[in-house]
């Protein structure tokens, strides 16, 4: 796929839409990996029709409504229906592999802000001088815990080129399960269970950065990459 540069130098162009989602968890010392995906679209429209096609064709055969379509959830068919749908669609792909070495990783704000910067990053310098508009699944359902991550999010992204993350229910924004099932099907080819659903999208894959957890934190904590914009926030304080 040819880059935007190549395509397009101008910075009054329309946003590319980056919806972010991840696979495998921080703290959990079962999952040997943790995959962050980012998916970039042009056209949302098309985006929510994939998803409306797939819903829609799912209700045939089930008898309960589906309210989000996720990719541990899905079946073989869907999953195929889903992925065949990123790639005709042409949507660009951008994953970070992250190996935990084995260790139980706490899932403070502050270690997904680096998961979430990396990832970021790679879509910011790929689309650049396009801007991109970033919504991420939400991971934190306390206030106090968001509120902390875009503190630490608010000076590692690169501002000049993206505006500040969005976070949103996947029930309520359906385009997020687009990043959930490609880090999905990524996950899987990595930790070896499955390679079918990685193949049906890799040749959509732009970048896809293997690095080991103790490296990546090191990058951001030693060299300073990661600080608030404003003071902690305690819980108290919060209405």
């Amino acid at each position: 796929m040819p880059n935007p540069k190549q395509i397009q130098n101008n910075k009054t162009a329309a946003p590319v839409n980056v919806f972010i989602d991840e696979s495998g968890t921080l703290p959990d010392p079962k999952d040997r990996l943790i995959v962050i995906s980012a998916v970039g679209i042009r056209n949302l429209k098309e985006a929510n029709n994939i998803i409306s096609r797939i819903k829609s064709s799912l209700r045939k055969t089930k008898k309960k409504e589906i309210k989000e379509i996720k990719f541990y959830y899905a079946g073989h068919n869907t999953k195929r229906q889903f992925l065949s749908g990123i790639v005709s669609a042409n949507f660009d792909i951008f994953c970070l592999i992250v190996d935990k070495k084995g260790r139980k990783i706490a899932d403070s704000p502050v270690n997904y802000a680096i998961l979430l910067t990396e990832i970021v990053n790679e879509a910011v310098a790929w689309y650049k001088p396009i801007p991109i508009k970033v919504t991420s699944d939400r991971h934190f359902q306390s206030l106090y815990h968001q509120k902390e991550l875009n503190n630490y999010l608010g000076n590692s992204v690169d501002k000049k080129t993206s505006q500040t993350i969005k976070h949103v229910d996947s029930q309520q924004n359906k385009v997020v399960n687009i990043a959930d099932m490609a880090a999905g099907a990524i996950h899987w080819q990595y930790s070896g269970k499955n390679s079918q659903y990685y193949r049906l999208i890799k040749d959509n894959i732009i970048s896809e950065k293997i690095v080991s957890w103790p490296s990546l934190k090191q990058k951001y904590m030693t060299n300073k990459k990661l600080t608030r914009t404003d003071a902690s926030i305690h819980p108290s304080e919060i209405t």
